[in-house]
C-alpha cells in the first residue's frame, strides 16, 4: 500500500512541476512574447513526456503487469491442487505405466480440458509404446472439446502419430485434410493445410 502511495506520488510531481511551468508560458502569451510562451510549454510537455513515460516503462508497468498476471491467469489456482498435473508429474516421474487407467479416469472427469486428453495420449505412447491407444484417445478427445481452434491441435497431434509412430502415411493425410476442411481459420488448420501433399 505505502509503495502504491509512492509511486502515485512520483507520477504526480512531475505533473506538477508541468502546472508550475505553465505560469511563465501564460506570462509570456499575454505579455506579447506568443512564440517564447508556445515553445517554452512545448519544452515542458516534451520533458514532461519523458519523464513520466521513463516512471511508467521502468518502475510503475513491470509491477502491474505481475499482478495482473497474477489475477488473470493464477486466480487461487496452485499447480499443487490440480490431481491431473499432481499424476502427470508422477508418472513422468516414476515412468509408471500402471497409473494409466488412473490417469484416463482424472481425464474423463475433466473431459473438458484439452491437456488431459494431451497427456494421456502423450504417456500411452512414451509408457507403453501403444500409438494405436494414442490416437483412440485424441480420436475420444474429440467428441468433448468444443474449441475449433483445440479441435484442430487434435487432427494435427493425430496425423503425427499416424505418420511418426504409425507409419501410416494415408492415415495421417486423412487428418490433415480433415483439419484443414473443419477448422480454416485455426493456427493448426492452416498448418495442416500448409502440409498436405
Amino acid at each position: 500500500m505505502l509503495r502504491r502511495l509512492f509511486q502515485l506520488v512520483a507520477v504526480a510531481c512531475p505533473i506538477g512541476l508541468f502546472a508550475l511551468a505553465l505560469q511563465p508560458v501564460q506570462q509570456r502569451m499575454y505579455g506579447g512574447h506568443g512564440t517564447q510562451g508556445i515553445l517554452l510549454l512545448l519544452g515542458a510537455l516534451v520533458l514532461l513526456a519523458v519523464v513520466e513515460g521513463l516512471l511508467f516503462r521502468y518502475w510503475i508497468l513491470p509491477g502491474w503487469s505481475e499482478k495482473l498476471a497474477e489475477r488473470l491467469y493464477s486466480g487461487s489456482y496452485v499447480p499443487g491442487d490440480d490431481a491431473l498435473a499432481r499424476l502427470v508429474e508422477r508418472m513422468d516421474m516414476e515412468k509408471n505405466a500402471a497409473l494409466l487407467p488412473e490417469l484416463e479416469k482424472v481425464v474423463m472427469q475433466q473431459r473438458w480440458r484439452l491437456r488431459g486428453w494431451l497427456e494421456l495420449a502423450r504417456l500411452q505412447l512414451e509408457l507403453q509404446r501403444d500409438a494405436a491407444s494414442a490416437l483412440a484417445s485424441l480420436e475420444k478427445a474429440m467428441r468433448f472439446i468444443k474449441s475449433p481452434e483445440d479441435a484442430a491441435l487434435l487432427m494435427f497431434r493425430a496425423a503425427q502419430l499416424c505418420e511418426k509412430s504409425l507409419h501410416d502415411t494415408d492415415a495421417a493425410q486423412s487428418w490433415l485434410q480433415r483439419a484443414a476442411d473443419s477448422h480454416p481459420d485455426t493456427v493448426y488448420g492452416r498448418r495442416a493445410a500448409a502440409r498436405l501433399l
